[in-house]
């Protein structure tokens, strides 16, 4: 079993040997690589770049260095902010999800409840909207 101190390091060198790799028109997406670990899970981000092979070898790399029976994941983030996360199970089958579609449901709603307690609260103090 690996310490988290190792399993940082890990995740250090996987994020330096990504960047080495990384398109550098504008140095963006050198700059985005990261990694941090939470919950025991790696998680590793980058800036979606292009999908003919124009990203850094991120998911190649984690692929090949992490240790088995480590959870880990990608989260791309493309310049428009959509977020998608990609990672392996434990049998290592690819998995591939959305995640912005989940969280703006969530904050549209409370903006929502937000405005209606909002304009409620202005209807009871008689100040209706004009």
């Amino acid at each position: 079993m690996l310490t988290e101190v190792e399993i940082r390091a890990i995740g250090a060198k996987i994020v330096t040997k990504s960047k080495r790799t990384a398109r550098v028109d504008t140095g963006a997406l050198k700059r985005s690589i990261s990694f941090s670990y939470v919950r025991s899970v790696m998680t590793f981000r980058e800036l979606f770049y292009g999908q003919y092979g124009t990203n850094s070898e991120l998911e190649d790399n984690a692929a090949a260095m992490v240790p088995r029976g480590i959870e880990w994941k990608i989260v791309y983030t493309d310049f428009g902010g959509s977020v998608t996360e990609v990672g392996r199970t434990r049998a290592g089958r690819a998995t591939q999800r959305s995640v912005l579609s989940n969280i703006t449901s969530g904050v549209s709603n409370n903006i929502k409840a937000l405005i209606a307690k909002t304009k409620a609260k202005k209807i009871a103090n008689g100040k209706a909207e004009e």
